[in-house]
């Protein structure tokens, strides 16, 4: 058994040794068996089809099977038959099972061989045709009761099936009882009208091997295309059921692992101490008995990931918990799609620790490593039954970006609290014009009484101090705004210099003066701050001048008070009036000026609506791409989504927002489907005084209204009305179906998922019947696992048969521990296990066998 389930090895169905004719070899009689495996070592092949002209030698077979066991390659017993077919024969590769073949000191391969040639001699000649033609061949063979499987030598070429059988032989041929079911592949097929032939003629295809056919132990391995086969264990039916399942199976070229995998899990303490787990990059089927423990390992991968669980979160808490044990450990052991490996382990209720090879802490999130992992416990699929959007999200939300849209988000933010001084900028330059009117009526008393003449030096010095208070608060205000900028740019790119560009080292060397000229004027601006502070210092140094002047005529001043004797009148109100005037006066001009600005920043707060709608659409857009994929990847479902379409999620968004403003639900829906989202209303509200918003809204409602998103602007300005998402599964939408139904939808929607390294669901197939099983889910899952790894803990026989699982964990629970036996869907133990553990196991493998025609289970 391989360690990871199923592997791909090099097949080689046409190998000749010194027992032909036509082999030569002038070595040491001693060292022919070592050197022929080492010829096979390293050609790379892991399974060989010895195949002599006409003849089968039984103790050089066992001898080179048994040297090449120690190097972990399979020796299967063969013979190259000439069969008496067409103008010089047809050579015919049969492989045997030698399980049955050769057993019991008996050889039936020799006693076949023996009939086929009695009475001719010369037998083990090339060109020396045995007694049967096609058809008396399969009925001898057959007579056996023996398993054995069929292999055309060299087709197109001499002593080829369609080089001998042009005209209308291989019709007659066609009519040969057995042929479809023992013929199992072409060998070196290269004239593709030749296989147009055989299908019209045979009406399937066999699978396409090659052989080197060698005449030395050079020439072993040596032909112009290769066959690979992925097998799960070294067996005469594993090979051949990998033919009946060439599709899936026989590759020309060893396919590559493009994607990421969990390789293994490993346990320290707890029920699995001491185990390792290995896993598949394709399927892997956890299987037994319920409560056995397969959702254990599940949900310590997922706890391992950092995976938070979507449903029964205390249960599945306290699982780990039970399942691990105080101070309990595990790791995984994963591959990129690089093809780097990282060591990912957790202990309980400590932080996730990520390692890459070299045992170096990468201190990232283990999810990063990966291209998707999606992830579904029991019950998790059926709380998905009705969130078309949060599914799809989950899908593929890993691999879309909005972090456009948040900094736009934000801008919005920042400027409508700025924009929201412009409402407030009408009604105060009308209380200042209130406020400058009445003043300025008030100090005409004065100057109509001849007072204003008298105070004007004493009013003169106020206003002088107070315009050069202002000025020292401007230029502290000031210095304050550049000093926090230079602080945080003291110096740029200080660690320049030391960057060695290997090809761009003189646009670096001129860089480098960039900056330095740029440092040196940043340490200029440090220079200018100090001088900066220091003439605030002589600011304030003029305003205590004035001070001091102000205090010195403090009798002039009082004096000329005394001097008027209209006791109506408050000589000493009139500077504070002139110092309120002036300042009124003051603010009117700088709020008038920022008034000015508002069309700007409208302009300003436009563009960043139209940019965040922008990449909402974006984001959109890669959604529709991923429901494109998934629509054309199968025809049972069909996926419809429409850009800011869920207007029953605004609506009710709104509904709770907007509680306690006496709005009706009908008006709601009005505002609902008129604006398509907040951002839409704060736009309208902006640009056109919220005219469209006063159409539907009373006065009173629209002032509660306004109120309202006065209060929660920011909130309301984050929140994105969802896309509407609705999944059709048989051309009716998916809520409308039974649950059942809306499972086998949700399962497909999953497994067509190419985007996703690693595919986790307990228990699939609950809701659903074998039927969608096989007709759908088993699909999806063989189109889809060359590219996706699926772990699937599993009660249904199906899924890891007809699923062809690479990697079958049957999972056992006693006492004090769980146990793990690690198989894969070749292997004869792991059926038995399948028919023993399994409701149905037996009549998927009945199933199976009827699909690829022979199949012993």
């Amino acid at each position: 058994m391989f360690e990871n389930g199923i592997e791909t090895i090099r097949a080689d169905f046409h190998l000749h040794t010194r027992k032909d004719k036509e082999f030569k070899y002038n070595g040491e009689e001693n060292d022919y068996i070592k050197l022929y495996v080492k010829g096979l070592v390293d050609a790379g092949i892991g399974i060989g089809v010895i195949t002599n002209h006409n003849k089968f030698d039984e103790n050089e077979y066992k001898a080179i099977k048994r040297a090449a066991k120690k190097e972990n390659i399979l020796i299967l017993p063969g013979v190259e038959l000439s069969v008496k077919e067409g103008a010089n024969g047809i050579h015919t590769l049969i492989i045997f099972n030698p399980d049955e073949w050769i057993q019991n000191g008996d050889n039936h391969i020799q006693s076949f061989l023996a009939s086929a040639f009695a009475g001719i001699s010369n037998p083990e000649n090339r060109n020396t045709r045995c007694n049967y033609d096609l058809r008396t061949m399969f009925e001898r063979l057959d007579a056996y009761g023996k398993d054995y499987f069929i292999v055309f030598a060299h087709v197109d070429q001499g002593n080829g099936l369609f080089e001998e059988c042009k005209g209308g032989m291989l019709e007659s041929i066609a009519e040969t009882a057995s042929f479809q079911k023992r013929v199992l592949g072409l060998q070196k097929s290269r004239t593709y009208s030749n296989l147009g032939k055989f299908k019209e003629y045979f009406d399937y295809s066999p699978a396409l091997v090659e052989g080197s056919d060698p005449k030395s132990i050079a020439q072993i391995g040596k032909s112009d295309k290769s066959s690979f086969l992925r097998i799960g264990e070294f067996s005469y039916s594993a090979v051949k059921f990998a033919l009946q399942d060439y599709s899936n199976r026989v590759f020309e070229d060893k396919p590559s692992n493009n994607h990421g995998f969990i390789e293994s899990i490993s346990f320290q303490g707890g029920r699995f101490d001491g185990q390792t787990i290995h896993f598949s990059p394709s399927l892997n089927t956890l299987i037994g008995i319920r409560g056995s423990g397969k959702s254990a390992i599940l949900e310590s991968i997922r706890y391992i990931l950092g995976i938070n669980p979507q449903a029964d979160k205390s249960y599945k808490t306290d699982l780990i918990k039970n399942i691990w044990g105080s101070g309990g450990k595990a790791t995984l052991l994963i591959y990129d799609k690089h093809g780097r490996k990282y060591y990912i382990s957790r202990i309980l209720n400590e932080r996730i620790t990520v390692l890459d090879e070299n045992g170096d802490d990468l201190n990232i999130s283990p999810l990063s490593l990966l291209d998707g992992v999606q992830y579904f416990g029991q019950k998790d699929l059926s709380t998905s039954a009705d969130q078309e959007k949060e599914l799809l999200s989950k899908l593929v939300g890993t691999s879309i970006d909005n972090e456009d849209v948040i900094k736009h988000i934000n801008e919005l933010i920042a400027m409508y609290e700025h924009m929201q001084q412009f409402s407030q900028i009408p009604s105060q330059l009308s209380e200042l014009s209130t406020k400058i009117a009445e003043t300025k009526h008030k100090l005409s008393i004065y100057k109509e009484k001849g007072i204003e003449s008298k105070l004007k030096k004493q009013s003169a010095f106020v206003s002088d101090k107070a315009k050069i208070t202002s000025v020292k608060s401007e230029i502290e205000n000031a210095l304050s705004s550049i000093k926090k900028v230079v602080d945080n740019y003291s110096q740029i790119a200080t660690n320049l210099p030391e960057y060695k560009s290997e090809y761009n080292s003189d646009l670096f060397l001129k860089l480098v003066q960039i900056v330095s000229s740029i440092n040196v004027l940043l340490e200029n601006i440090k220079k200018s701050i100090v001088q900066i502070n220091k003439q605030k210092d002589d600011a304030i140094d003029v305003l205590n001048q004035l001070e001091q002047k102000i205090e010195s005529l403090a009798e002039e001043f009082a004096a000329v008070k005394r001097e008027i004797q209209d006791t109506s009148i408050d000589t000493d109100a009139f500077s504070e009036m002139k110092l309120q005037l002036l300042d009124a006066e003051d603010r009117h001009t700088k709020l008038s000026e920022t008034l000015k600005q508002k069309k700007d920043f409208v302009q300003l707060f436009l563009s960043s609506v139209r940019q965040r709608n922008e990449d909402l659409n974006s984001i959109f857009r890669q959604y529709q791409e991923e429901a494109r994929k998934i629509n054309e990847a199968q025809t049972e479902l069909k996926i419809d989504i429409e850009f800011k379409g869920d207007k029953e999620n605004f609506k009710a968004r709104i509904k709770a927002d907007f509680r306690g403003t006496s709005i009706s639900d009908a008006k709601y829906s009005i505002i609902s489907t008129t604006f398509s989202d907040y951002v839409d209303i704060i736009s309208e509200l902006v640009t056109n005084d919220g005219k469209r918003l006063q159409d539907i809204l009373s006065s009173n409602e629209y002032v509660k209204f306004c109120e309202k998103m006065a209060e929660k602007y920011k909130e309301l300005i984050q929140y994105q009305v969802p896309d509407k998402v609705e999944i059709f599964y048989h051309n009716k939408l998916l809520r409308k179906h039974s649950l059942g139904q809306r499972a086998s939808a949700l399962i497909l929607f999953i497994l067509t998922q190419n985007n996703n390294d690693i595919i986790i669901i307990d228990q699939p197939e609950d809701d659903l019947d074998n039927k969608v099983i096989y007709d759908e889910v088993i699909s999806a899952i063989s189109k889809t696992k060359p590219n996706v790894q699926f772990i699937f803990a599993t009660h249904n026989a199906n899924i890891p048969v007809l699923g062809d699982a690479e990697r079958v964990l049957v999972v056992d629970f006693n006492e004090s521990e769980i146990e793990v036996s690690q198989g894969n869907i070749d292997m004869l133990g792991t059926q038995k296990q399948i028919i023993d553990i399994m409701e149905g196991g037996r009549e998927a493998f009945d199933k199976r066998k009827m699909i690829y025609t022979s199949w012993r289970a």
